[in-house]
């Protein structure tokens, strides 16, 4: 810490915040000009500092083990790996129903927005679901982003079985009448998807990564005409699927998240998920992976769902 802040010293002294005698000599009298200027000029340093420190340590710094705050202290945090023998097994529940998924969107933005590529769509009426673990809760589609790995064995952060998929796809909703989602519990439900690796990817996933490889810095975007609509981007089997409350799997790690998590999987090749790990963040660094590791459950229910 003393060598941090004798390099801040070090680093702030073009700025006329270098000190003589006579300026003890007069207590220290910063102007308050030069004070606000000194702490804006240390904010910018330490975050160069701790530009080093990227999300998911691209650059071989500590990553996940440097969030702090809830990611640190929260017991009800995700990923999870997905047991069977460790689920209790829900039958006849009621289905999950959907709404507005067979839209095709006005426009699709694929955004790199840092440590992922994020998608959303322009549609013409809301897309929501409720039923099956929601109950009578309605919650509306707000984006959907992907988790990689370098390779096709590895990549997503649910695991099952303690196997790691290429790719994992996370469909993020908010409950209506919640003002703040991110700070407030059960306020997010998060609609997941593996993706295994086959010779031929998912015809889904070639506008992103065409939009991807032409994409190259972090708040560009590019938006398509129309585009697939939200139910190309679900599995087939929609009435089976693993539940649990947990959190956001990125900084600030809000917990009271709804997973839900669907058995089925979808198909990603090997030259799709190398197009995006090819994509940087704001530090320059590539982003070759970007999954969080699993957490424990710390004593929380993980339900299987089969739906009626």
């Amino acid at each position: 810490m003393m060598k941090l802040l004798l390099s801040v010293i070090l680093v702030l002294a073009p700025y006329g915040l270098a000190y003589h005698s006579s300026d003890l000599e007069e207590s220290h009298k910063f102007s308050l000009k030069n004070l606000v200027s000194f702490f804006k000029k240390t904010e910018e340093f330490i975050g160069k500092v701790n530009s080093g420190f990227s999300l998911y340590g691209h650059d071989e710094g500590p990553g996940e083990e440097n969030w702090g705050g809830v990611c640190s202290s929260g017991q009800f945090q995700s990923p999870i790996d997905f047991r069977k023998n460790e689920t209790d097994i829900v039958k006849n529940m009621k289905p999950l129903y959907f709404s507005g998924i067979t839209q095709i969107p006005s426009t699709t933005n694929i955004t790199h927005s840092g440590d992922t590529i994020k998608v959303l769509f322009k549609t013409a009426k809301p897309i929501t679901v409720t039923g099956g673990v929601f109950k009578n809760h309605v919650y509306k589609f707000q984006q959907l982003h992907f988790h990689w790995g370098k390779n096709t064995h590895e990549g997503s952060e649910h695991t099952v079985e303690s196997r790691r998929f290429p790719l994992e796809c996370h469909l993020v909703f908010y409950k209506e009448n919640c003002t703040n989602p991110t700070s407030e519990p059960e306020c997010i439900a998060v609609l997941g998807v593996h993706y295994e690796s086959k010779w031929v990817g998912s015809n889904v996933l070639d506008p992103i990564v065409k939009a991807t490889a032409a994409i190259e810095q972090v708040g560009e975007y590019v938006a398509k005409v129309n585009g697939y609509p939200l139910k190309q981007y679900l599995p087939k089997d929609l009435g089976t699927y693993f539940s649990y409350t947990g959190s956001l799997t990125t900084p600030p790690c809000t917990e009271g998240v709804t997973w839900i998590w669907f058995t089925e999987t979808m198909k990603v090749s090997p030259h799709q998920v190398n197009i995006l790990h090819e994509i940087t963040d704001e530090y320059g660094h590539k982003v070759e992976s970007n999954f969080r590791g699993t957490q424990p459950l710390n004593g929380r229910s993980v339900y299987l769902i089969n739906s009626a």
